[in-house]
């Protein structure tokens, strides 16, 4: 008889142990599978998680390094800075989509009214602050295309972006907000003014004294808004959020260049106004470096650690490469810790899965060695043999681990949602994260990931849970299966 035929026949015949055996698999099928079900939802989470917070990195003065420094170290530290050079060339790697670097200042305006938020809006005029006043960012920009649009921080609703000529020659154009554009009566083609000025301490009186002051004319060529869930984040997040819009909003991007002039105009005129401040240039000169603000786009997430790996020998001392998916673990917490112990699950699983399956197995082959002595001695092959035995497991463990892979999976939901639900609990406040590249991150908070958080029944788990599934009970099966290769036909028919 064909030994697949006896195998099938083997398991019809043999109820009682085709049943127990069939039991252990689904007890154990339920595990595993309950265990890779967890863990392939955590690996969704970071996946999801991880594209929420962007793929931009930036790179910025290691600032925990610093406080944990002595202070005799901190005294006699020379802190280099990350030059043009150094951002262009890490600019150029193959895991870079586009990048900028950015130089800032803060200019006033007599003639241009800022913005200040909803409240502000609804006082009265003579409660209204008169004057000039640095409320606008002046944002350096090298990207002509504006790295800020591009990943969806503004849009841009009306007018242009900066051509590439006019940020490599320092055009006095600018990109203002759709607000104050509305609030100042600003059209596509108009000029704005905004005042570059130097006030100096009066001891005597304590108050400030204007020393000297420029215009600085600009042609408006383009409007942008806010993304609209920064504004929709404004209204529900409080306070903090609704400063960084109002910031936002009163921002003037114009090319680097603007920004240099205007900044070396300031030096220049407050060191004629202020010795102190003019003897510290002149004892060290480095104090009038630029310092430029790199952000580089890299072209997916999973890029980061090796973008990371590659960038840091390049980096002065204390300098870091920072990403915006970091606060990942910080934020997945109760999901990071439930996959280590999902992790754990699996692996006593499978060991266990080995160590009963194959007791199971050898005890069942110890009591059919007369049955299998026969089989050799009429001179049936071993090889054959074996197979019949594999026959007979697998057929037996696939309709195990079938049923178990929907009841694990089921178990799964329930015992993760509890595990999230006192890793939540925990928490007595809902705190939120904000990494220092939040402008080109969505923020992300716990209830996120938990939302994230979901046990599928997709081909990928299904695959996995099959393929570990039936190797497992494959090794189990194939280490008792030397009991019959050392099988010895004569001595069992004496």
């Amino acid at each position: 008889m064909n030994f697949i035929k006896r195998g099938l026949l083997s398991i019809s015949r043999k109820k009682g142990k085709s049943i127990i055996l069939l039991a252990v698999i689904f007890i154990l099928g339920n595990v595993i599978s309950g265990a890779i079900s967890i863990q392939q939802a955590t690996d969704n989470v970071e996946t999801s998680i991880k594209d929420k917070l962007g793929a931009a990195a930036t790179v910025e003065l290691d600032y925990e390094a610093l406080e944990n420094m002595g202070e005799e170290d901190q005294m006699t530290l020379e802190i280099d800075n990350v030059d043009l050079e150094l951002i262009n060339q890490i600019g150029e790697l193959s895991y870079v989509k586009y990048y900028d670097y950015n130089l800032s200042t803060y200019l006033g305006s007599e003639n241009v009214q800022s913005y200040q938020g909803e409240a502000m809006e609804e006082m009265e005029e003579d409660m209204m602050y008169e004057g000039s006043s640095a409320d606008f960012q002046l944002k350096g920009v090298n990207y002509a295309p504006v790295i800020d649009f591009e990943e969806g921080v503004g849009n841009l609703i009306e007018g242009r972006v900066f051509e590439p000529g006019e940020v490599e020659n320092g055009s006095s154009v600018a990109i203002i907000s759709a607000k104050l554009a509305e609030m100042n009566d600003l059209q596509i083609g108009d000029n704005i003014t905004l005042n570059n000025a130097i006030y100096t301490f009066d001891d005597s009186t304590g108050e400030e004294k204007l020393a000297t002051s420029r215009d600085v004319v600009l042609e408006v060529i383009g409007l942008f808004t806010p993304e609209s869930a920064s504004v929709e984040e404004s209204e529900e997040n409080g306070e903090m959020v609704d400063f960084m819009n109002i910031e936002y909003q009163n921002t003037v991007y114009v090319p680097n260049a603007v920004v240099s002039s205007e900044s070396a105009y300031w030096n220049d005129e407050y060191m004629k106004v202020d010795e102190e401040y003019a003897a510290m240039v002149e004892e060290n000169e480095e104090a009038l470096t630029e310092y430029y603000a790199p952000i580089y786009v890299l072209n997916n997430p999973e890029d980061n650690v090796a973008f990371a790996e590659e960038v840091q020998p390049l980096l002065p001392e204390l300098y870091k490469v920072t990403n915006a998916s970091d606060q990942y673990e910080t934020i997945a917490a109760p999901v990071e810790s439930m996959s280590k112990l999902a992790g754990y699950v699996l692996l006593v699983a499978v060991i266990a899965t080995v160590l009963i399956i194959g007791l199971v197995v050898l005890l069942f082959l110890r009591d059919r060695k007369h049955e299998l002595g026969i089989y050799l001695s009429l001179g049936e092959r071993r090889a054959r043999v074996v197979g019949q035995i594999l026959i007979e497991v697998m057929v037996v463990a696939l309709i195990g681990i079938t049923l178990s892979l929907f009841s694990g999976n089921f178990l799964a939901q329930g015992i993760s949602e509890t595990l999230l639900n006192a890793e939540d609990t925990q928490s007595e406040e809902d705190m939120m994260y904000y990494s220092e590249l939040e402008a080109y991150q969505s923020s992300v908070t716990t209830d996120d990931v938990m939302e994230s958080y979901e046990v599928k029944l997709d081909s990928s788990y299904i695959l996995m849970f099959y393929l570990v599934g039936l190797l497992t009970i494959l090794v189990s099966t194939i280490i008792p299966l030397i009991y019959i290769v050392r099988l010895n036909p004569k001595k069992i028919m004496m």
